[in-house]
Order: C-alpha cells, then structure tokens, then sequence
C-alpha cells in the first residue's frame, strides 16, 4: 500500500479547497458591488445604502458563510464514506478516509494555519 502518495493526495485536496475559502461575495460586497448586469442592479442599490462599517459585517458574515458551505460538503461526504461506502479517487489512488481527523476538521484546521501532523 502506497499510504504516501494517498496521504499527499488528500493534503493536497484539503489545501486547494482551502486556497478556494474566500468569497467573491464578499469581495463584491467590499469592493464596490457585483458586476453591473440587470440582475444585480438591487443587489448593488441595496449595497450602496450601507456604511463601510455594515459592509464590513455582511462580508464577514457572507465568509463565513461561505466557510461552512464548504465545511458542510466535506461532513456529508464523510458521513457517505464513513457509512455508505463511498471513495473519492486521483490518480488511481483512494484517499484514506479520517487519516487525520475528518475532511471537514482538516479543511478548517488548515484554514486556521494549523500545519498537517506528520
């Protein structure tokens, strides 16, 4: 069995979804709106009515939210391969599941700036 390159896999699942954490919400939110299209005109009307201290909060509560979303995903694929069986595979590799703690623990762990334990 070839746990290491398994073990890499996985840490490099875990680190690119953590390179996707940020939330282009909340980026619009800070940074003047999202894109000027018909759809978004009362998106951006209702934006332009807030304080820079109340855009502040909505893109902090629209990170987090997004956080979660993703937290959340990980947990239901957990449970799915903790219970139902499922695998997830790269590279004809299965990635070991709860090498670490879980995927939702690790992936927040390492949005944290924990480092992987060897």
């Amino acid at each position: 069995m070839r746990m290491g390159k398994e073990l890499e896999l996985y840490k490099a699942f875990i680190d690119g979804l953590v390179e996707q954490k940020d939330s282009v919400t909340a980026k619009w939110v800070l940074e003047g709106g999202f894109p000027h299209t018909e759809d978004n005109q009362a998106k951006n009307k209702f934006l332009s009515s807030l304080t820079l201290e109340q855009k502040s909060m909505l893109a902090e509560m629209l990170q987090e939210e997004h956080i979660a979303g993703i937290h959340d995903t990980l947990a239901y694929i957990n449970e799915m391969m903790d219970l139902d069986g499922l695998e997830l595979h790269q590279d004809g590799e299965s990635y070991p599941n709860d090498a670490f703690e879980s995927l939702h623990y690790d992936f927040i762990s390492r949005c944290e700036g924990d480092q992987w334990s060897e």
